[in-house]
Protein backbone atom coordinates (compact mmCIF):
# COMPACT_ATOMS: atom_id res chain seq x y z
CA UNK A 1 0.00 0.00 0.00
CA UNK A 2 1.38 3.45 -0.78
CA UNK A 3 1.77 6.22 1.39
CA UNK A 4 -0.94 8.11 -0.24
CA UNK A 5 -3.16 5.16 0.49
CA UNK A 6 -2.44 5.31 4.14
CA UNK A 7 -2.31 8.01 5.14
CA UNK A 8 -5.69 8.96 7.64
CA UNK A 9 -4.81 12.72 8.36
CA UNK A 10 -5.11 15.37 5.76
CA UNK A 11 -4.61 18.87 6.86
CA UNK A 12 -5.84 21.93 5.64
CA UNK A 13 -6.02 25.20 6.70
CA UNK A 14 -9.38 27.43 5.67
CA UNK A 15 -9.23 30.89 3.64
CA UNK A 16 -9.18 33.34 5.29
CA UNK A 17 -10.32 37.37 4.59
CA UNK A 18 -7.09 39.54 4.74
CA UNK A 19 -7.54 41.51 7.64
CA UNK A 20 -4.58 43.89 9.38
CA UNK A 21 -4.84 41.70 12.50
CA UNK A 22 -5.46 38.30 12.47
CA UNK A 23 -4.46 34.71 14.14
CA UNK A 24 -3.23 31.96 11.91
CA UNK A 25 -2.96 28.49 12.26
CA UNK A 26 -0.10 26.39 10.43
CA UNK A 27 -0.08 22.36 10.89
CA UNK A 28 2.91 20.88 9.59
CA UNK A 29 3.04 18.16 7.17
CA UNK A 30 0.12 16.96 4.68
CA UNK A 31 -0.78 13.96 6.53
CA UNK A 32 -0.08 11.44 9.04
CA UNK A 33 -1.02 7.99 10.15
CA UNK A 34 -2.65 6.94 13.28
CA UNK A 35 0.11 7.40 16.41
CA UNK A 36 2.02 9.98 14.00
CA UNK A 37 2.25 13.80 15.72
CA UNK A 38 1.89 17.19 13.87
CA UNK A 39 2.70 20.43 14.81
CA UNK A 40 0.25 23.05 15.39
CA UNK A 41 1.51 26.15 15.31
CA UNK A 42 -0.73 29.62 15.88
CA UNK A 43 0.85 32.95 15.18
CA UNK A 44 -0.14 36.83 14.70
CA UNK A 45 -0.57 39.43 12.12
CA UNK A 46 -0.63 43.02 13.34
CA UNK A 47 -1.37 46.24 11.44
CA UNK A 48 1.50 47.53 9.08
CA UNK A 49 1.48 51.04 11.10
CA UNK A 50 1.64 49.57 14.78
CA UNK A 51 5.47 48.13 15.33
CA UNK A 52 4.69 44.95 16.91
CA UNK A 53 2.63 42.09 18.45
CA UNK A 54 2.47 43.02 22.21
CA UNK A 55 0.23 40.52 23.90
CA UNK A 56 -2.25 37.77 23.15
CA UNK A 57 -4.94 36.23 25.47
CA UNK A 58 -6.65 33.36 23.45
CA UNK A 59 -8.27 29.74 23.22
CA UNK A 60 -8.10 26.83 20.97
CA UNK A 61 -11.68 25.20 20.38
CA UNK A 62 -11.80 21.94 18.60
CA UNK A 63 -15.37 20.29 17.67
CA UNK A 64 -14.19 16.52 17.52
CA UNK A 65 -12.03 14.57 20.24
CA UNK A 66 -9.86 12.13 17.85
CA UNK A 67 -6.59 13.25 18.94
CA UNK A 68 -4.05 14.22 21.86
CA UNK A 69 -3.14 17.21 22.35
CA UNK A 70 0.36 17.84 24.05
CA UNK A 71 3.66 19.53 24.82
CA UNK A 72 1.83 23.60 24.98
CA UNK A 73 4.31 26.13 24.58
CA UNK A 74 4.87 29.62 23.65
CA UNK A 75 7.29 30.65 20.99
CA UNK A 76 9.87 33.24 21.84
CA UNK A 77 9.79 35.88 21.94
CA UNK A 78 6.15 35.68 22.73
CA UNK A 79 7.32 33.99 25.90
CA UNK A 80 7.55 37.07 28.04
CA UNK A 81 6.99 37.79 31.96
CA UNK A 82 2.98 36.08 32.86
CA UNK A 83 2.71 34.07 30.33
CA UNK A 84 1.31 30.45 30.49
CA UNK A 85 0.75 28.04 27.15
CA UNK A 86 -2.66 27.14 28.20
CA UNK A 87 -4.34 24.09 29.82
CA UNK A 88 -5.73 21.31 27.72
CA UNK A 89 -9.77 21.25 28.43
CA UNK A 90 -13.15 19.61 27.23
CA UNK A 91 -13.10 21.21 23.54
CA UNK A 92 -9.40 22.29 23.31
CA UNK A 93 -7.03 24.45 24.95
CA UNK A 94 -7.82 26.99 27.47
CA UNK A 95 -5.67 30.24 28.75
CA UNK A 96 -3.24 30.67 26.05
CA UNK A 97 -1.43 33.94 27.16
CA UNK A 98 1.47 35.16 24.87
CA UNK A 99 2.97 38.75 24.90
CA UNK A 100 6.51 39.90 24.71
CA UNK A 101 8.60 43.28 26.37
CA UNK A 102 9.01 46.93 24.04
CA UNK A 103 10.84 48.57 26.86
CA UNK A 104 13.38 50.97 25.16
CA UNK A 105 14.47 53.40 28.61
CA UNK A 106 16.31 49.67 29.51
CA UNK A 107 17.21 48.74 25.64
CA UNK A 108 14.79 45.71 25.68
CA UNK A 109 12.84 45.90 22.18
CA UNK A 110 10.01 43.55 20.80
CA UNK A 111 10.69 41.88 17.91
CA UNK A 112 8.81 43.15 14.67
CA UNK A 113 7.95 40.26 12.71
CA UNK A 114 4.84 40.39 11.11
CA UNK A 115 3.21 37.83 11.70
CA UNK A 116 4.86 36.32 14.04
CA UNK A 117 4.34 32.75 15.60
CA UNK A 118 3.51 32.58 19.50
CA UNK A 119 2.09 29.15 20.57
CA UNK A 120 2.56 25.50 19.39
CA UNK A 121 1.34 22.37 20.61
CA UNK A 122 1.98 18.62 18.93
CA UNK A 123 -1.45 16.97 18.24
CA UNK A 124 -1.50 12.82 17.49
CA UNK A 125 -4.35 11.83 15.97
CA UNK A 126 -6.29 8.87 17.14
CA UNK A 127 -7.36 5.30 15.06
CA UNK A 128 -10.92 6.00 13.91
CA UNK A 129 -13.77 3.52 14.15
CA UNK A 130 -14.85 5.00 10.89
CA UNK A 131 -14.46 8.07 9.00
CA UNK A 132 -14.63 10.53 7.42
CA UNK A 133 -14.09 12.72 10.88
CA UNK A 134 -13.86 16.80 9.89
CA UNK A 135 -11.88 18.18 12.98
CA UNK A 136 -12.77 22.10 13.23
CA UNK A 137 -10.19 23.91 14.83
CA UNK A 138 -10.62 27.85 15.42
CA UNK A 139 -8.98 30.38 17.78
CA UNK A 140 -11.37 32.24 20.05
CA UNK A 141 -9.53 35.65 21.24
CA UNK A 142 -10.25 37.98 24.13
CA UNK A 143 -7.05 40.35 23.69
CA UNK A 144 -4.69 41.31 20.85
CA UNK A 145 -2.42 44.06 21.94
CA UNK A 146 0.28 45.87 19.63
CA UNK A 147 2.99 48.42 20.23
CA UNK A 148 2.50 51.34 18.54
CA UNK A 149 6.21 52.73 18.36
CA UNK A 150 9.60 51.04 18.65
CA UNK A 151 10.50 53.70 21.06
CA UNK A 152 7.41 53.17 23.30
CA UNK A 153 6.20 50.79 25.48
CA UNK A 154 2.59 52.11 25.46
CA UNK A 155 0.22 49.21 23.91
CA UNK A 156 -2.99 49.83 22.31
CA UNK A 157 -6.28 46.86 22.05
CA UNK A 158 -6.51 45.89 18.24
CA UNK A 159 -9.10 43.12 18.59
CA UNK A 160 -11.70 44.94 17.01
CA UNK A 161 -11.75 43.77 13.30
CA UNK A 162 -9.44 40.89 14.46
CA UNK A 163 -9.50 37.76 11.92
CA UNK A 164 -9.78 34.44 14.08
CA UNK A 165 -8.02 31.35 13.07
CA UNK A 166 -9.41 28.56 11.65
CA UNK A 167 -8.07 24.98 10.25
CA UNK A 168 -9.45 21.63 9.54
CA UNK A 169 -7.43 18.05 9.57
CA UNK A 170 -9.68 16.07 7.79
CA UNK A 171 -9.28 11.82 9.15
CA UNK A 172 -10.74 9.82 6.08
CA UNK A 173 -12.26 6.60 6.45
CA UNK A 174 -9.69 4.23 7.56
CA UNK A 175 -7.68 2.06 5.02
CA UNK A 176 -9.33 -1.16 6.75
CA UNK A 177 -12.86 -0.29 5.89
CA UNK A 178 -12.04 0.42 2.48
CA UNK A 179 -10.78 -3.12 2.32
CA UNK A 180 -13.68 -4.59 4.00
CA UNK A 181 -16.10 -2.73 1.39
CA UNK A 182 -13.57 -3.70 -1.93
CA UNK A 183 -13.96 -7.30 -0.66
CA UNK A 184 -17.88 -6.99 0.02
CA UNK A 185 -18.43 -5.41 -3.33
CA UNK A 186 -16.23 -8.65 -4.95
CA UNK A 187 -17.98 -11.44 -3.04
CA UNK A 188 -21.66 -9.26 -4.23
CA UNK A 189 -20.94 -9.46 -7.56
CA UNK A 190 -19.60 -13.35 -7.67
CA UNK A 191 -22.88 -14.36 -6.72
CA UNK A 192 -24.48 -12.79 -9.47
Amino acid sequence: MTRAAATILAIAALPTAAAAQAIHFDIDGPGTLPGETVTITMSASYPSGDYAVAGIATSVQINEAQGTFDNLRLVAPMDGPGTVPGVLAAGGIDGIIAGQLNFPTAGIYADPTNPIAFWEVDFTVDDVPSGPVILDIESVTTKFDSYVSMDSSLSVSRLVGLQEGAAQIIIPAPAGAFALLAGFTLATRRRR
